[in-house]
């Protein structure tokens, strides 16, 4: 949150300007992401054959 509210000129220095940076990732956002994932494997494989 801090990211939006706050400038940061150079974004490589970020933890230095404002601290240690955690990123959060919410369960339900990672399980789309495997089944997006998924669903392309599986596309590619029926193309393979």
């Amino acid at each position: 949150m801090i990211l939006a509210s706050r400038r940061i000129k150079n974004i490589s220095s970020v933890e230095t300007e404002i601290g240690s940076l955690e990123y959060v990732v919410p369960n339900m956002v990672v399980k789309e992401l495997e089944k997006i994932s998924m669903d392309d494997k599986k596309k590619a494989l029926l193309k393979m054959h």
